[in-house]
């Protein structure tokens, strides 16, 4: 699967770095378009395009390199390696492979294990394409590669046109005098990326710790390449290389826009005031015809195709090369861009427009219309730590997003635009992008800009300290300039983060510990310094000054108490710390930007990447997919403070999640009460490259996982938290919303029968933007004589005026292993209307964590609490007609988990619950 030129930003070409003043430049303002008419038609024929965009995609083929073999490499393989086979650009070398049915699926019970020589072996991949002579006419012809992985040697023609070493730079060469018209060979030759590393590695006298190698030689480190390749505690060791994302011939004459940014000075209710910052090329051969006058005559144009602004007509005189000016524009009633919840993301087009002689190129791209700050301010606890949005302090719920494959060529737009779809349907306006994946792909951005999804984006350093060499310095230098301005234009962007976790190494880990010299120590300090404190904050303030830089995630250890007091937090005291999940209700960080908790994924994925024999809690090759070395060991250990122990491995899957979302929610609601002390929440982490067993909410296959759908219900912008403190019974409303709300709390103790034990209606406002105590009680006297283990508080806030079901919570007295369910009897039915399928169910008792599966269909909601007698409605996203959906349902409850022992082999029988 390739990413289509649909996935590419709108009008995007590569940005070149730099900072070049242009030629004289005068601005006049003209009204509605009558300047683009002006310009389009001057001269006796229409002008013609600068540009022309060839891309080549078409006709790749791969093979084996010419060396002897490494190691691992299948010796049967070698020989049909060796030929010429079909190749996908943008791809990667395993997916090639795999689909020449050459390699098994990777991500197959263990096959991972037995594909490690993939990484070990060079490659080459070739094309041929033709050049017209109309593309040879143009003054200059660009080979742009927008993403080779990693070490490459490039060969146009049999000549060697460019060495690259980073994956994450777009690397642009100037082929014209090496083309020939008619066709022309390109060759990539990938070296594997294991020796390189190890001779920069072998060259130091000294380690550098690198934190998730799985026991392998801290090598990923000195190679600018996805950290997650390597393996991960979550992802698979499979080190690919490739043209992984799209190539391209760029043919143009005279000028061309390079770059359009746009940069927001202030905002009111009436004006905005912008600065629009155009990068403009122009060629030496245009520049030499025009010598006699001293420059290149230039008009361009600034428009807004949706009318925001007025055209401003620009007369300009250029120079040879790179050109850059800015224009002030100004937006009448403008509309902002709000994250999700708190408004609409609302966009604007703006186009460039330059006309140099008889040729004429356009940019377009889109920009949006916010203030965005962090907050980093003392107080009374210690440092504050938020982002505040066009003037409001808005609380952050969210979570980290990897890649969503291992192998990222083949995610489609289709997938892109499900994970928001499940992002915002989760209620979340933030996601951090991990230090150890990608700078995402252009339509990721373009999504969450069209969301309201905020984006807190680490440059990909993760886990590891890193070489401070001057070559290594400036790969680094580059890659940060390339990708800040290749991104800065998306309103979504609102933080540039250094690095993952690798101050906390340094400091708690005993990373700085490690070295017999203190000179040694200085050095490994000193590189971080450069990267981190010198060469990256220096790029985004040179580049994208209105950004904060933030050095390192978290910028405390959780191990630090301080670390709750000021700046993010990562606290994994639950889970590593195997501290209960209570103590995230003690625990309360300014910021928490990493936290988590295992499950595994729904017993659909399990399928699909085992055999039946395979499926028992500590089979080895179940636990290729688990990389945690003690990760079940703790999911087991874990249960049994809170759950009753299944007997069957499928009961333990769904029961893993059912405390997965337990756990992450017990965070999820305290730091929300917690504000404005917490003013963040994002966990650990939203999704999967591959199916295993993890900390994500959605699976390898956007599965929702129990959390997802906890997720969604916490995230909610008005939550109701009714929690115990001791014998106190509190009831705490949260409201992210921007008016006030009022209405009527109701407050009943039900017992689960359905029996009625007490009631309070309570009058209730709840000012904007705040956390507020609704009520307080002692536990005992709302009790009375019931049965604590048999009863359920349930609160609920109906707006005034409202006719819908209000905001509603539950809370038990106790953990679900010590309360006394019945096995319930469920009805349902499945009905199709206006509002499209949907499910109804009822029980005659409390039907604790109801969790439904149905083949290809996705639910509303699921792993909920069905409440005695009342029935409730779940939407079905289905191709399946009402009749088959009710035939093929399956309704699974707690109560009705086998428990008799400990048996987590697939085999073990099963009893099954009495059908409704």
């Amino acid at each position: 699967m390739r990413i289509p030129e649909s996935g590419r930003a709108l009008g995007t070409r590569t940005p070149e770095p730099g900072n070049v003043a242009g030629g004289p430049l005068r601005t006049q303002h003209l009204l509605g378009f009558l300047a683009l008419a002006i310009l389009l038609s001057t001269g006796c024929q229409p002008p013609t395009p600068s540009t022309e965009v060839v891309e080549l995609t078409e006709g790749w083929e791969f093979s084996r390199a010419d060396r002897a073999p490494g190691p691992g490499a299948p010796g049967e393989l070698i020989d049909t390696l060796s030929t010429w086979l079909p190749a996908t650009v943008p791809g990667t070398v395993h997916t090639d492979l795999l689909a020449n049915g050459l390699i098994p699926d990777p991500f197959w019970r263990d096959r991972e294990l037995t594909l490690q020589w993939v990484g070990e072996e060079d490659w080459v991949y070739r094309t041929t394409f033709q050049a017209s002579p109309q593309l040879l006419e143009s003054e200059v012809v660009e080979l742009v590669f927008h993403g080779l992985d990693t070490f490459a040697e490039v060969r146009l023609n049999g000549l060697t046109i460019l060495e690259a070493d980073n994956m994450f730079r777009s690397w642009t060469v100037e082929v014209k005098d090496d083309l020939v018209s008619g066709e022309n060979s390109l060759e990539v030759h990938f070296g594997s990326p294991l020796p390189p590393a190890l001779d920069a590695r072998a060259a130091l006298p000294y380690e550098l710790p690198a934190g998730n190698d799985r026991g392998d030689p801290p090598s990923r480190v000195f190679v600018r390449k996805a950290a997650y390749h390597y393996g991960w505690d979550w992802g698979p060791r499979l080190v690919t290389s490739g043209i992984w994302r799209p190539v391209e011939l760029l043919a143009w004459s005279g000028a061309r826009v390079a770059d359009l940014h746009l940069t927001t000075d202030s905002i009111s209710d009436d004006r905005a005031f912008l600065t629009a910052t155009v990068e403009l090329r122009v060629s030496r051969e245009e520049a030499d015809r025009r010598a006699a006058g001293g420059g290149v005559p230039a008009i361009v144009t600034l428009a807004s195709p949706d009318g925001a602004f007025e055209p401003v007509l620009h007369e300009a005189i250029l120079d040879p090369g790179l050109n850059q000016f800015e224009v002030p524009i100004q937006i009448p009633d403008p509309q902002r861009w709000w994250p999700n919840g708190l408004g609409e993301p609302h966009l604007y087009t703006a186009q460039a427009i330059v006309k140099a002689g008889r040729r004429i190129d356009t940019l377009t791209t889109r920009f949006g219309l916010r203030t965005l700050e962090l907050v980093t301010e003392p107080d009374s606890v210690g440092e504050s730590f938020f982002f505040r949005v066009n003037e409001v302090p808005v609380f952050m719920k969210g979570a980290n997003v990897i890649p969503l494959d291992h192998f990222s060529p083949r995610v489609t737009e289709e997938d892109y635009r499900e994970l928001f779809q499940d992002v915002v349907g989760a209620n979340m306006n933030m996601l951090r992008v991990w230090g150890g994946g990608i700078y995402e792909e252009d339509r990721f951005y373009d999504l969450a800009d069209e969301h309201g999804i905020l984006i807190w984006q680490d440059f990909m350093f993760a886990n590891g300290m890193y070489p401070g060499d001057s070559l290594f310095l400036a790969n680094v230098r580059a890659e940060a300039t390339y990708q800040v301005r290749r991104l800065r234009g998306h309103p979504s962007l609102a933080l540039w983060c250094g690095n993952n976790e690798m101050d906390e190494g340094w400091r708690n880990w005993g990373w700085a510990r490690n070295y017999d010299t203190p000179v040694d120590s200085a050095a490994v300090r000193d590189a971080y310094e450069a990267i981190f404190h010198d060469i990256l904050p220096g790029v985004v303030a040179v580049e994208d000054p209105n950004r904060r830089y933030w050095p390192s995630s978290p910028s405390l250890g959780w191990g630090d108490p301080e670390s709750l007091n000021r700046g993010d937090s990562h606290y994994w005291g639950v889970w590593h710390g195997q501290e209960p999940f209570q103590i995230f209700a003690e625990k309360l960080p300014r910021f928490s930007s990493e936290f988590g908790f295992q499950a595994f994924p729904p017993m659909e994925t399990i399928v699909a990447f085992t055999d039946a024999a395979d499926r028992s809690l500590f089979d080895p090759t179940l636990l290729v997919h688990q990389k945690h070395p003690i990760g079940n060991e703790l999911i087991t250990s874990y249960m049994g403070r809170d759950y009753p122990t299944p007997k069957a491995f499928e009961d333990f899957v769904y029961v893993s999640q059912l405390l997965q979302a337990r756990g992450m929610r017990t965070a999820f609601v305290a730091h929300r009460r917690a504000r404005p002390r917490t003013m963040g929440t994002l966990y650990w982490q939203l999704n999967d490259t591959w199916p295993v067993v993890s900390w994500s909410s959605r699976d390898y296959f956007g599965r929702w996982k129990a959390l997802h759908y906890a997720a969604r219900n916490a995230f909610a912008p008005l939550l109701l938290s009714p929690t115990l403190r001791g014998d106190a019974l509190e009831v705490w409303g949260v409201s992210d919303l921007t008016r006030p709300v009022e209405g009527t709390l109701y407050l009943e103790l039900l017992d689960f029968d359905g029996t009625l034990l007490w009631q309070l209606p309570l009058p209730t406002d709840l000012p904007p933007n705040q956390s507020q105590l609704l009520w307080e009680e002692s536990a005992t006297s709302i009790l009375g004589d019931a049965d604590s283990r048999r009863v359920v508080l349930v609160a609920e806030l109906v707006e005034t005026g409202d006719q819908a079901p209000g905001h509603s919570s539950l809370l038990y007295f106790h953990p679900p292993k010590e309360l006394e369910l019945g096995v319930p009897t469920i009805r349902f039915e499945i009905t199709t209307g206006e509002e499209g399928t949907i499910l109804t169910l009822e029980a005659d008792v409390l039907a604790k964590n109801v969790y439904l599966t149905l083949e290809g269909t996705h639910f509303s909601d699921n792993f909920f609490d069905l409440l005695p007698h009342r029935p409730r409605t779940v939407r079905l996203e289905t191709d399946l007609t009402p009749d088959q959906a009710e035939a093929r349902l399956e309704i699974r409850t707690l109560a009705e988990i086998p428990q008799e022992g400990v048996d987590y082999d697939s085999s073990a029988d099963r009893t099954d619950r009495p059908l409704p």
